[in-house]
């Protein structure tokens, strides 16, 4: 199965429409697929939003307006007879399904302009949460092992568009073992991966749009902690089943190096 297929069944797939053997070769295709399993957690979580009873939704002005727009006047329909009431009125089913559509992809892209914009945060940890689960499950973890960071560092050279800071704090319990190509957020990144005691952290990194620094902003689900900070030019997501201290220490010694 090739991307554009996995496309086409992707939303059956989620709704579990399709036969046995169909959702084999989906569920093949998206466990070797970042770009597949990136769409996968986007209409899910564009769904959760949807049956979200505590989700705001507004209908815009201008949305009423083009809606409105479209449906026949009301003056025109009370002047024709009774055959032609009857043609409007199935003209009108239409009609209505074709506003009620427009209403719904409304409020997803107002949902995009507004509330995405602030729950950007928590999409991305849930998309870092599912990569580092993945590492650890599809025995994906590494793709150079190694203790030596100026083993690992030069190993992303010419895979990525740009060099990530590597560094080993063995001193402070976070021995580095590796790293790995991951896909976040729509493109290639770094994850370096680290363990302390027998706790695996990812590291994920990747260039910041914004430039600038930020303070570390944490989330917790399902007993993994996530932890995210921009700093020197990069983004950086640290994911882990360590404890809430230890994984800010791990950012504060991270900061201190890039």
């Amino acid at each position: 199965m090739n991307c554009r297929e996995c496309h086409d069944f992707i939303d059956a797939y989620i709704d579990n429409e399709l036969d046995v053997a169909t959702a084999i070769l989906v569920k093949q295709h998206l466990r070797d697929c970042f770009q597949c399993q990136h769409l996968l957690e986007s209409r899910k979580f564009v769904g959760a939003l949807l049956k979200n009873p505590q989700v705001p939704f507004e209908v815009p002005d201008s949305l009423r307006g083009k809606i409105q727009s479209a449906l026949p006047p009301a003056g025109s329909r009370a002047k024709r007879g009774s055959d032609s009431r009857s043609a409007i009125a199935w003209f009108s089913v239409p009609l209505a399904l074709a506003a009620a559509f427009a209403v719904v992809l409304g409020l997803v892209f107002l949902y995009q302009g507004t509330t995405l914009n602030r729950s950007r945060g928590n999409a991305l940890a849930n998309e870092v949460m599912s990569s580092h689960l993945r590492s650890l499950l599809a025995t994906h973890l590494l793709d150079v092992p190694s203790t030596d960071q100026h083993t690992v560092k030069p190993w992303f050279d010419g895979k990525l568009k740009f060099s990530p800071p590597v560094q080993d704090f063995s001193e402070h319990g976070f021995r580095l073992i590796g790293g790995r190509l991951d896909y976040l957020n729509g493109r290639e990144v770094a994850a370096l991966v680290y363990q302390r005691n027998k706790h695996i952290v990812n590291l994920f990194i990747w260039p910041s749009e914004s430039g600038g620094s930020t303070a570390g902003q944490s989330f917790v689900k399902d007993g993994y902690n996530v932890l995210h900070w921009e700093h020197d030019g990069f983004e950086f997501w640290a994911v882990s089943d360590v404890n809430a201290v230890d994984l800010r220490a791990f950012a504060s010694l991270e900061m201190q190096q890039a």
